[in-house]
């Protein structure tokens, strides 16, 4: 299995490596729900189901061929784990595909071995949005003319011209229900809008070249981003006719956008376990 943190700025931390072994990984994989509950004459009853905070434990075997490995590493996974605290930016704890956000909050030791340079070490994650994430993207670029610009079929009539792109009609997402969604539009193109499953995303906004907009159902934020990195918020340019952040439904879902236009569609698989192999 794969199983290492990536810190904010990138660095890794590789849980499986030669000088690292995790020795109860199980414990990261704990899932558990809180509910609310009202009483009746009749008996009570479920009001709703939610996730709160949660911490895990890992039991990490660290084993170096000499001093001054030993030094380093220890000192990157301390640099590492603090920098991202400090900065308040969690790091992502990756298990085979899927990714939790993280902060490791605690850090204990014991069985240090100078002579063999080896050192046990309990780190505790947090997660404040518990979930394991699986990104799947999806892309589909402006069609040429040689392609097949037949469209969809629509039980309602809508006011844009949509063709295929790159000859892809369809996604699937095979979420447990309906996922949250980052949706890229990219310039040039006015007013860019995509249907997914019969929803409507549209944002009201010119891109030039280079430009593109996002839409974040997880922040529920819409930001068009210059061709050197500089972003504006555009929330108040969404369509106020569809909901922007409707979650993406489960199952095969037809596209339809315009054919000139460029979409990136990230659909967030998020589970309360990842997958085991």
């Amino acid at each position: 299995m794969t199983l290492y943190y990536e810190g904010s700025d990138g660095t890794i931390i590789d849980f499986m490596s030669g000088d690292l072994s995790a020795q109860n990984v199980e414990s990261l994989a704990e899932n558990s729900w809180k509910y609310s509950s009202i009483s009746g004459i009749n008996g009570g009853r479920i009001k709703k189901f939610y996730k709160e905070a949660q911490e895990a434990p890992l039991n990490v075997e660290v084993f170096c061929d000499n001093k001054d490995d030993f030094d380093a590493l220890m000192y990157k996974m301390h640099k590492t784990f603090e920098r991202d605290l400090r900065r308040m930016t969690p790091g992502k704890l990756w298990w085979n595909g899927f990714y939790k956000e993280v902060f490791a909050v605690a850090n204990s030791y014991e069985e240090f071995e100078e002579l063999f340079e080896s050192v046990q070490k309990e780190i505790t994650f947090v997660s404040i949005y518990p979930y394991w994430i699986k990104e799947t993207k999806h892309v589909f670029f402006p069609a040429t003319n040689e392609e097949d610009h037949t469209g969809f079929d629509y039980p309602h009539d809508y006011l844009f011209d949509y063709g295929v792109s790159d000859h892809t009609k369809a996604i699937v997402n095979d979420c447990i229900e309906a996922a949250n969604f980052q949706i890229a539009f990219y310039g040039p193109f006015t007013n860019p809008h995509v249907i997914v499953g019969g929803n409507i995303y549209r944002v009201n906004t010119t891109l030039g070249i280079g430009e593109r907009a996002v839409v974040d159902s997880r922040t529920k934020k819409i930001t068009q981003i210059s061709p050197i990195g500089e972003a504006t918020n555009i929330f108040h340019l969404r369509d106020r006719n569809n909901y922007i952040f409707t979650k993406i439904p489960e199952g095969t879902l037809p596209i339809a956008k315009p054919k000139e236009l460029a979409v990136e569609i990230m659909i967030y698989d998020e589970r309360g376990e990842p997958d085991w192999i």
